[in-house]
């Protein structure tokens, strides 16, 4: 985790402070020969090219080995001794710690971020998530990764590791999280994983890297770094 944050700080650095766009169309992923990736990739480059490891991938050496470690390692040697033609698509998917793509970095699949919606309005929703680390008001306890699990898998067995990780709430005064905290089903915490004596490993914006006990991540400010309250989703008191 120490070394996904790092890089992740470091890609900022590099990039004017914009951060690693979380899940986001027309950004560019590169492969370990520094090409970028070929449309016909298995799974397409626009998928692979959307979720966070390949475009993180020079700022960890490309040692991919810092990102699927503990029990997620063999995962790794799994895809690494597998059809090569799916080396880059699987490897997009199951990293040990998920991204809180939806409020940093973006995610286009939960709301729009852009400032300048397309009909050219102002967006509502950009000042909620954050795209650069000047604009974070509280990168202490703002989380970056969380430790994630998945069962969309080729067999439905349980992996831990997956490329984003939700919070609580999200668009509406429903909860997206279970009252309970299942370890047998990865969608009751929005793929948060407490595979650590049922606290959840994760890093803040700061690049400080802590464990929890995976109820206290209920507290959405942890999650939307201008979140008012523990309990708060997007729309509310907007």
């Amino acid at each position: 985790m120490r070394s996904a944050i790092v890089a992740w700080i470091s890609y900022a650095t590099d990039e004017r402070g914009f951060v690693l766009p979380g899940y986001r169309s027309g950004f560019p992923a590169r492969d370990e020969n520094g090409n970028a990736i070929p449309p016909e990739t298995y799974g397409g480059d626009v998928e692979i090219s959307k979720r966070w490891p390949w475009r993180l991938a020079p700022w960890l050496d490309q040692d991919f080995r810092r990102i699927y470690c503990g029990e997620n390692a063999a995962t790794f040697e799994k895809l690494q001794s597998g059809d090569p033609t799916q080396f880059m698509y699987f490897t997009s998917l199951y990293p040990s710690f998920g991204l809180n793509s939806a409020w940093v970095g973006g995610d286009e699949q939960r709301f729009p971020v852009d400032e300048v919606l397309p009909n050219g309005a102002l967006n509502p929703f950009a000042k909620w998530c954050v795209l650069r680390l000047s604009a974070s008001k509280h990168p202490e306890r703002t989380m970056a990764f969380v430790s994630s699990r998945t069962n969309a898998t080729a067999d439905g067995a349980l992996n831990e590791g997956y490329f984003r990780v939700d919070g609580p709430w999200l668009a509406n005064a429903t909860p997206t999280w279970a009252a309970d905290y299942d370890p047998e089903n990865p969608a009751s915490f929005g793929s948060v994983s407490a595979r650590f004596g049922g606290e959840a490993l994760f890093a803040t914006i700061d690049g400080g890297v802590d464990f929890a006990p995976v109820e206290q991540l209920r507290d959405m400010r942890r999650w939307c770094d201008r979140a008012p309250g523990v309990e708060w989703w997007i729309g509310q008191g907007n």
